[in-house]
């Protein structure tokens, strides 16, 4: 799910020109600043897209749009933790549905580790083979030359 908010809510954001906020946007999105200052309708993405990206002011917009995105994110999680977590106690819900709430919160948690497979790789001592074999029967003593 691609959420992209549309403008900065920030009060000191009345200080940045419509296409500075795009670029901050485009860049937390995407976090290439050539592409997002391309996005963001720059003539010279390259040059335009370093230049924010340097640009004190920007960086402190920046790290602001994600401060804020991060406390976002943090109370859907919480929400959706207190929600499964009732599925999960409630008495009324059968088995399954209590089960599944259950794995759900395990999963957000991490107590699901990723399996690990092992893998065997097997190397070849095909090419040392033949070298061995042409130190045994040099070129010139060779039928085959």
């Amino acid at each position: 799910m691609k959420s992209t908010p549309t403008s900065l809510s920030s009060s000191s954001s009345k200080q940045l020109t419509l296409r500075q906020e795009r670029f901050i946007l485009e860049y937390i999105e995407t976090g290439n600043a050539t592409e997002s200052a391309r996005r963001a309708g720059y003539a010279n993405p390259n040059m335009h897209g370093f230049r924010m990206i340097v640009n004190d002011r920007i960086k402190h917009h920046i790290d602001l749009k994600r401060a804020e995105l991060m406390s976002d994110t943090e109370k859907k999680i919480a929400w959706l933790t207190d929600k499964l977590t009732s599925e999960a106690t409630d008495k009324d819900n059968g088995d399954s549905t209590r089960v599944r709430a259950l794995e759900i919160l395990g999963k957000i948690y991490g107590a699901y580790a990723p399996e690990k497979q092992e893998v065997t790789t097997y190397s070849s001592t095909f090419f040392a083979d033949i070298d061995d074999v042409e130190q045994e029967n040099p070129p010139e003593n060779n039928d085959l030359h």
